[in-house]
């Protein structure tokens, strides 16, 4: 309940910092999704509707994590956990990771950041002893090339290195290129323009087209939804 209270209490600085009122909390709630899973929302009235935020806690390996759970990614999440096999591997940005190694219960090949681009972690920090350690370099360095590709060859040819054949893209991994472009020593100025909007060209590369549910050669997509595609590799 502390850990709850936490999130919301963010939140409602945020929107006072705005010049917004305090929102009303009309709903909590807890539920089981296994024996080592829970998930806890709230729910706040706000100007525009009532909205939730989530927060996930999960055992693995005797470790307990608890973690940022997006309500909008979760029938995605409950579709790879019922159509894929408890074996098999996932090829996702790190942001998804936990989510999808707690709730769909399902190994990403990334679950954490690695610490070249720990800038783009809030306050620029990470917890090892509560969030699990840092990534290797080479690991998510691997899934930004595949991700940044403007061939699907390469994200294929990296995916089956890595002995997978799901991509699960979620629409917001659209915004979370800034580690990506930095760790293959790129200039954002390449990728976005003057209204910090992706330019016609980076719109062709995979993780623009995976995260807007176009048509990806070599990929077939099985499930989408507003917020998130999930690929399988074409036989």
């Amino acid at each position: 309940m502390k850990k709850r209270l936490m999130i919301a209490l963010v939140i409602v600085s945020l929107l006072i910092l705005s010049g917004c009122t305090k929102p009303k909390e009309v709903g909590v709630e807890t539920e089981a999704i296994d024996k080592s899973t829970q998930l806890n929302t709230q729910t706040f009235a706000g100007e525009e509707g009532n909205y939730t935020v989530g927060q996930l806690e999960y055992v693995k390996d005797e470790k307990m994590y608890s973690v940022y759970f997006d309500v909008n990614l979760r029938k995605a999440l409950d579709w790879l956990r019922a159509n894929t096999k408890p074996s098999d591997k996932i090829f996702s940005w790190w942001d998804n990771g936990h989510v999808i190694r707690g709730y769909a219960k399902r190994e990403p090949i990334i679950y954490s950041p690695c610490y070249e681009i720990l800038f783009t972690v809030s306050k620029g920090r990470w917890d090892e002893t509560k969030l699990g350690p840092l990534a290797s370099k080479e690991d998510v360095t691997n899934v930004a090339y595949a991700l940044l590709a403007d061939s699907p060859t390469i994200t294929k040819g990296i995916m089956k290195r890595y002995n997978t054949k799901w991509a699960f893209v979620a629409r917001g991994d659209q915004n979370k290129i800034g580690g990506m472009v930095m760790l293959l020593g790129e200039d954002m100025k390449n990728y976005l323009d003057d209204l910090n909007e992706p330019k016609e060209t980076v719109k062709q590369k995979v993780v623009f087209k995976m995260a807007d549910g176009w048509p990806v050669k070599g990929f077939t997509l099985r499930y989408e939804d507003d917020y998130a595609y999930i690929y399988e590799l074409a036989e």
